[in-house]
């Protein structure tokens, strides 16, 4: 019997199984003394046998599992008040369904004590893993492996109950209760890969192991053990009886995250919040009770609301209160920033319950992302508000080709009365808008109401109501100014034993520093007359808190803000640049220790200057520790005076610092993409303002610096699969070059040149790249040798461009050469060789030596399995090359393995090298007479090709012929056997 205060694990084992696949958790679990008395470990167990052995008996199918589950909780462990469900395979689809099940029947509050649910290799779409050859197997209907086949309705509908009552739950009641959920897949699983068992819950990770062995841990330091221990430990310590380490201390709500760019298109540090940031409301918001009336006032005509003001107006804050009223009124709140839209738009999606596989699709440009993600919210059965904040270009919510108000973009007028949106813009003109949409003025605030702002947030110690009137008076009602006065003047209070910071400590000290600013000579403090006066004011607080820390002896804080200014809006990993030590060589910065730019960062944030938060993911401390600069403060200070005249500083140091932080990221190889993910926004931002900004920087040292910045974040770009922002990064530097002080013909500029061939050819312009690399090898040979490794580089392209034109022997030779020069300069184990006699395996194959390519490749997957990770996109191209050569020997089963077990470690299906590796099924399927199969299979792949690579692309042209083949030769066959 169940001991009432224990923590129960429950596992569930999958298809075709038993409880005793938990034997080696359940040896660990009760084998750490940590967890001695603390964890009872139990095995559900339910039959799932391969065949029936007896006429009189019938395997149970998964809603009776679900059902047998649900009265075990209820009598073995009707005591149990703490419960942790662990699943494998099938037996995820188990738990789903019987959580499905149970709020159906209103039975949501009997859920409560199931604390956490892990899954491990669940087939959340359905397993495709030999699907033909499941189904020949199955002749009899297997119940519970018809469970199994992709898109199964009763998994999809159980998937958005839970993601709606469950994971996505409120609280607790009949129809919901908020369970958290971990789904996890093993990296070598090829039965369920990873991007099948993962992608429909937002907490999810990739383990050590293959469909089994993910759920036999080897000992204590096995990643599957690892997580599902710290899953127990979080747990405990929330019931109070287990110890746990301390957590951090609670800090600002995150703020909104730029998605870096990765292959996948999406966040490689896991989804972007879009919960209101409350973190924000932490003094009361005064003035504008009738503004929140006017906007959340029932039978308002307009379910859009416009809220159109100065910046720093308050709208933001203004929008945070109401979207706090409404939540607290019992609607769902999603706040998106619109510079993160996308990805937050995405996120939305993801939590109104759209198939993941349906919002990949969106999100790669097959099908709407916006009528995708409005279908669900007009669908939504609850009360709901959307926030778009910041929309300071109000055509970011349009559609392509027409303005907002056309209502067809991501600002529509929901279709429901249960639905509401708020935006806040500086943009107040109704005419952009549309008349659906009502717009509501954000003015500065009153006197009254700005002083009761300042008492409220710098206390009492700090002057009188009436001086803060007047302080609010000189401050324009700027609610960003007054809450940076405010932080100040609190900040003085609290730290006055400091030396040098009595000059200003109240309210009227404050206003007669801010009354000097204005009254002082044009230039006397870097003020540009011809600014709006709110930026004008907002320019001069922000002097007044730096002032403030240079009196303290913090004379960096000023800089480094103007440094951070000078990034990209994205949030800034400022571990990973400031601790490069390359600060300490710069102009700016003298005798900065680690630990006075620790001091420099708390006094930046204590003041409201910059905004630290984390990034869920990855854990690496120094990518994750991000810092967001409020979008007045970054627009402000990239535009000083100081950064103006010291450009070449704060530019040249920039780039300094993430050539520093990239050193060791190989742009080209996936182990490096965690830390360009991260940096690159910054990187492109910092290229182009370096290079192609009004003002020349006027050293070349610092613009080539630059121009390498440049060159190895196309680099990424390009292996990342994200041609087009490369295109967009080099071309205009390379048309541009002139104008920074360099030719063509230099030697940074071919480097650039060269990736803008790289760029051709990923775009299946094979003529077009070839033209381009033989001028730059010509000038590479001149300048560098023909043995150098740029020259090399760029022959090995020229030679891929000709096996793209089928020239493959004239590639031939040139790539032995090349090979030969490659071994003895970089070695025969280096990325750069081993890209070579790929390629010359390629040729060797075209030319009809499929035996001599087979022994070529194996050779070359035998290092590369040594410098490349299984997933590497180097990795998979060379078994899609090996699958293609097993082919032209007349081994189709051979092919058909090593394509199926390269596919289960590829990244999403439209990614590049899964793309290449799908082009052999359907010649398998071919040669083994299977015409249907090769169509359904072709269908999918030119679907695809045409709108990842382009109607025009020679592969999808090629596939796209192939496919009318197939189909005519399916077309004979059907009528030949009528």
């Amino acid at each position: 019997m169940a001991v009432a205060g224990d923590l129960h694990v429950v596992f569930v084992h999958g298809l075709f199984s038993s409880g005793k696949v938990w034997a080696e958790f359940e040896q660990l679990l009760l084998a750490d003394p940590e967890l001695a008395g603390a964890v009872t470990v139990h095995r559900f167990q339910y039959e799932s046998p391969v065949l029936r052995t007896r006429v009189h008996r019938r395997i149970p199918e998964t809603d009776d599992i679900a059902d047998r589950l649900r009265t075990y909780l209820s009598t073995e462990l009707r005591h149990a008040e703490a419960v942790v469900l662990v699943t494998h395979s099938q037996g995820g689809l188990v738990v789903q369904r019987f959580l499905a099940r149970a709020l159906a029947k209103g039975e949501g509050r009997s859920l409560a004590r199931i604390r956490h649910i892990t899954m491990f290799a669940c087939p959340n779409s359905g397993s495709e893993f030999f699907l033909s050859v499941r189904r020949l197997a199955f002749p009899w209907r297997h119940p519970q492996e018809r469970q199994l086949r992709p898109f199964v309705r009763a998994v999809t509908e159980a998937q958005q109950i839970v993601l709606r009552s469950v994971v996505n739950a409120r609280g607790q009641g009949e129809s919901e209760c908020r369970i958290p959920i971990s789904a996890y897949g093993g990296i070598s699983d090829a039965i369920v890969p990873p991007s099948v068992s993962t992608w429909v819950f937002p907490d999810n990770g990739v383990v050590d192991g293959d469909h089994f062995s993910v759920v036999r841990p080897s000992g204590p330091d096995s990643p599957s053990y690892r997580v599902l221990r710290r899953v127990l430990d979080d747990v405990l310590a929330a019931l109070g009886t287990g110890p746990a380490e301390p957590g951090p201390e609670p800090g600002p709500e995150p703020g909104p995250v730029t998605a870096p760019v990765t292959a996948a298109g999406q966040s490689q540090h896991g989804r972007l919040s879009v919960a209101p940031p409350y973190g924000r409301r932490d003094t009361p918001l005064v003035g504008r009770d009738t503004l929140i009336a006017s906007v959340m006032k029932s039978g308002h005509p307009s379910r859009v609301h416009v809220l159109a003001g100065l910046g720093g107006s308050g709208k933001s804050r203004l929008a945070l209160e109401i979207a706090h009223r409404a939540q607290q009124a019992g609607r769902r709140v999603w706040w998106v920033s619109v510079p993160q839209l996308n990805s937050g738009m995405r996120e939305v999606a993801n939590q109104l319950g759209a198939p993941g596989q349906q919002v990949d699709r969106a999100w790669l440009g097959e099908g709407s992302p916006t009528d995708l993600t409005w279908r669900m919210l007009d669908a939504w059965p609850e009360d709901w508000l959307l926030v778009f904040d910041n929309a300071d270009d109000p055509q970011r919510l349009g559609p392509l080709a027409g303005p907002v108000s056309d209502g067809t973009g991501w600002l529509r007028e929901p279709a429901t009365a249960r639905g509401s949106v708020i935006v806040t813009t500086r943009d107040g003109r109704e005419s952009t808008w549309g008349a659906w949409s009502a717009v509501h003025p954000v003015p500065p605030l009153a006197a009254d109401d700005a002083a009761v702002m300042l008492v409220n947030r710098a206390g009492e110690s700090a002057g009188s109501y009436e001086q803060a009137r007047r302080l609010a008076a000189e401050l324009g009602g700027l609610p960003i100014a007054l809450r940076a006065a405010a932080d100040y003047l609190r900040t003085v209070a609290r730290t006055r034993v400091w030396p040098g910071t009595a000059g200003i400590t109240d309210f009227e000290d404050y206003r007669a520093a801010v009354k000097r600013r204005f009254e002082s000579p044009p230039g006397a403090y870097d003020r540009e007359l011809n600014e709006p006066l709110g930026l004008e004011i907002v320019q001069n607080v922000f002097d007044l808190s730096l002032d403030l820390l240079a009196q303290r002896g913090l004379t960096q804080a000023a800089p480094l803000l103007k440094l951070l200014a000078c990034l990209d809006m994205a949030p800034i990993p400022y571990q990973a640049l400031l601790g490069t030590g390359v600060l300490a060589e710069s102009p700016l910065f003298s005798d900065f220790t680690p630990m006075k730019r620790v001091s420099v960062l708390d006094a930046l944030a204590d003041l409201g200057l910059i905004e630290p938060h984390l990034l869920r993911e990855p854990q690496d401390p120094t990518l994750r520790n991000v810092v967001s600069l409020h979008p007045l403060v970054h627009g402000i200070l990239r535009d000083d005076q100081d950064v103006r005249r010291r450009r070449l500083d704060y530019y040249g140091l920039n780039v300094r610092m993430l050539l520093a932080a990239t050193e060791r990221a190989d742009p080209d190889l996936p182990d490096g993409w965690l830390v360009w993910g991260v940096v690159a926004p910054h990187a492109v931002s910092v290229a182009r303002s370096a290079l192609l900004g009004s003002e020349r920087l006027g050293d070349r040292q610092v613009v080539a610096a630059a121009l390498e910045i440049a060159r190895r974040t196309a680099r990424y770009l390009i292996a990342a699969g994200l041609v087009g922002p490369a295109r967009d990064l080099v071309l205009p530097i390379v048309a541009g070059c002139g104008s920074f002080g360099f030719r063509e013909t230099d030697r940074e500029i071919l480097g650039l040149r060269h990736e803008k061939a790289r760029i051709d050819l990923e775009r299946g312009d094979p003529v077009r790249a070839e033209a381009e690399l033989r001028l730059v090898i010509a000038e590479r040979t001149r300048l560098l040798g023909a043995e150098a490794t740029e020259t090399l580089a760029s022959r090995h392209k020229l030679a891929k461009a000709m096996l793209d034109q089928g020239r493959w022997a004239e590639a031939e030779p040139m790539l032995l050469s090349i090979a030969r020069v490659e071994d003895e300069v970089s070695g025969p184990e280096h990325s750069d060789t081993m890209f070579v006699k790929h390629s010359l395996a390629r040729a060797v194959l075209a030319l009809g030596r499929a035996v001599e390519a087979e022994r070529m490749l194996r050779q070359v997957l035998l290092i590369g399995n040594r410098i490349w990770s299984p997933t590497a996109p180097a990795t998979l191209y060379v078994r899609q090359t090996l699958a293609r050569s097993l082919l032209e020997q007349g081994r189709p089963e051979a092919a058909a393995e090593e394509i199926a077990e390269a596919l289960s470690l590829a990244p999403r299906p439209d990614a590049p090298a899964s793309l290449a590796l799908r082009t052999v099924p359907s010649r398998v399927f071919l040669m083994q007479g299977q015409v249907a199969e090769a169509v359904a299979d072709l269908e999918l792949l030119v679907r695809d090709q045409h709108r990842v690579l382009g109607p025009a692309h020679p592969e999808t042209v090629r596939h796209r012929t192939l496919l009318e083949d197939s189909r005519r030769i399916l077309a004979r066959l059907n009528v030949s056997e009528e």
